[in-house]
């Protein structure tokens, strides 16, 4: 298909979760490379707006938010009358919902560019079928998956590299932190990511990430902190009091998603859960190991990144589940100490 002319505005409706906005970024940068005078505006949710908001792709970044019944209708209706007002030539739609094709149809978006799912087939004008196996669904990694509704329309694609940016005020913030906990030592620096917003049943256990923390500082001259969100802190405090080594914890600081971003670009290896730090990782080429139970890993594989993923040889794998419903036996079945030797392999 030849690449659309006269493309004035362009939106592009955002993925919701860290990890599948981060993988999104090639795409992101693709409809830029290729659509340069065209103004874009990125429609996202306002907790990962730090994560972009310092790409240079976009012209606008319009917030989409509810926080309850009422305020989620009046929303709605005032985003359409906005996107409507805005008279875009191209929408890109990177969620599979229905309510984000719904809203671009309603807002009067001329092309319309999303998978073929969740029964919207007939608000896209061009509507993109999802790669196939055996007349079931073939996953696919997340970034290929984005950049396939860029090529459909004709597209090229130059790099398929994921790509964060950092600001100079939270590098100054990360300095901060660094300078509190005595982290620009010059030692190496090994950060701790054991939560994730998906659900408890991609979480290891405090008593992994602590024995393994303790058998890597047994070894190696560095120094180990764990981040997490305000609603995680209990979890890393657990780590912090169950591990025999001292363990920095840095979940009692105020960490957005723009100073976690320079903290994960400066440390020597990210140990985390499959979850959005990990990709934040691969966009900064950190060395990453990465604990995966639930999910499938063809989602999130990639040659580019540097690191491992270790999984339990476990007849429940990629269950998809947000709650185990029997033991979490896919998680706690990780052993620290091939965790640790992984995470020694890298730092040497």
């Amino acid at each position: 298909m030849n690449k659309p002319t006269n493309i004035g505005k362009i939106i592009i409706r955002s993925p919701n979760w860290v990890g599948d906005v981060v993988m999104a970024t090639p795409a992101f940068r693709c409809i830029r490379e290729n659509f340069p005078d065209a103004k874009i505006a990125l429609l996202l949710k306002s907790y990962v707006q730090k994560l972009v908001e310092d790409a240079p792709w976009f012209d606008e970044l319009l917030l989409l938010d509810a926080k309850d019944q009422a305020f989620r209708q009046t929303h709605f209706i005032s985003l359409i009358q906005r996107i409507r007002a805005g008279k875009y030539d191209m929408g890109f739609l990177f969620p599979n919902s229905f309510s984000s094709a719904c809203m671009f149809w309603f807002s009067g978006v001329k092309q319309r560019i999303g998978y073929r799912r969740d029964a919207r087939s007939w608000l896209l004008t061009d509507g993109i079928h999802r790669l196939s196996e055996h007349g079931r669904f073939l996953p696919t990694y997340m970034g290929d998956y984005y950049l396939r509704l860029c090529t459909a329309v004709g597209c090229e694609v130059r790099s398929k590299d994921l790509e964060l940016f950092v600001s100079v005020a939270a590098q100054r913030r990360v300095d901060e932190i660094g300078e509190k906990y005595h982290l620009n030592n010059g030692r190496h620096f090994i950060l701790l990511n054991p939560g994730a917003a998906y659900g408890s049943s991609k979480c290891w256990t405090a008593e992994g990430f602590a024995r393994t923390a303790d058998i890597i500082k047994s070894q190696w001259a560095c120094t180990v902190a764990v981040v997490g969100a305000p609603h995680e802190a209990q979890l890393a405090t657990d780590i912090e009091q169950a591990a025999k080594s001292k363990v920095i914890n840095l979940a009692h600081e105020v960490i957005s998603l723009d100073v976690l971003k320079a903290l994960i670009k400066r440390c020597s290896l990210l140990l985390t859960v499959d979850s959005g730090p990990r990709h934040i990782a691969v966009a900064f080429k950190r060395p990453v190991v990465t604990l995966m139970g639930p999910n499938d890993p063809r989602y999130t594989h990639t040659p580019a990144e540097i690191g491992q993923v270790i999984r339990a040889d476990v007849d429940c794998l990629a269950c998809h589940l947000k709650i185990c419903p029997k033991d979490h036996r896919c998680m706690t079945q990780i052993q620290p100490e091939t965790v640790a030797e992984r995470c020694l392999e890298l730092l040497q």
